[in-house]
C-alpha cells in the first residue's frame, strides 16, 4: 500500500467558514459513500470542520463536528464524524484526521459562551474499525470506549483538558 506522502495530501481548516470552494466535491463525496443529501447535507456542509484534499484539491475526506447534549454524560460535546474515499483508507491518515479535528475543537472550546463543551464524542460505524483497533484506549487520538449503541457500534470520547464535570 502506498504511503500518505505518495498521496501529497492538504488538511485545509473550514471551521466557520466558507465551504463553497469544496461544496461540490463534498456533496459528490456523500453522494458516492452514503452520507447525507437534500437538506441535510446543506445544514452538514456548515459542519466541516477539516477537508482532506488531494494534489489535484479533490476532496479525499472530511471531519465535521456540531455540539449536542450527551444526556448519559450530563455535558454538551462535539460530536465528530469522519469520511474518508476508499482510496485514502491509508494506515494513519483516520487518525491524524481526528487528532488534528481534535485538537482544533479544543482550542476553541474555552471560548464558547454557551452550551460549553468538555469533549468529543464518536460513534465507530466501520465494522473493520471496530474488530481491528479495539483498544479501551486509541493511543493516537486518546478517545476512550465508553460503551455501544443500541446497533453495536462502539461509542468513543476525549475530554477536552482541563474538561470539568
Amino acid at each position: 500500500m502506498e504511503s500518505q506522502k505518495s498521496y501529497n495530501l492538504s488538511f485545509d481548516l473550514f471551521w466557520k467558514r466558507d465551504v463553497s470552494a469544496i461544496r461540490d466535491h463534498v456533496l459528490e463525496l456523500w453522494r458516492h459513500y452514503g452520507g447525507p443529501t437534500g437538506n441535510q447535507a446543506n445544514e452538514r456542509l456548515s459542519q466541516i470542520v477539516y477537508a482532506v484534499r488531494d494534489k489535484d484539491g479533490q476532496v479525499a475526506g472530511l471531519s465535521t463536528a456540531f455540539k449536542v447534549f450527551v444526556k448519559q454524560l450530563g455535558h454538551h460535546l462535539f460530536a465528530v464524524r469522519l469520511m474518508l474515499a476508499d482510496q485514502y483508507r491509508i494506515p494513519g491518515l483516520t487518525s491524524q484526521l481526528l487528532v488534528m479535528t481534535r485538537d482544533h475543537l479544543e482550542s476553541i472550546h474555552a471560548t464558547d459562551t454557551e452550551e460549553k463543551t468538555i469533549g468529543i464524542i464518536t460513534v465507530v460505524e466501520n465494522a473493520r474499525l471496530k474488530h481491528f483497533r479495539n483498544e479501551a484506549v486509541w493511543p493516537a487520538s486518546g478517545m476512550v470506549y465508553i460503551g455501544n449503541t443500541p446497533k453495536g457500534h462502539h461509542v468513543r470520547v476525549y475530554y477536552f483538558k482541563g474538561a470539568r464535570i
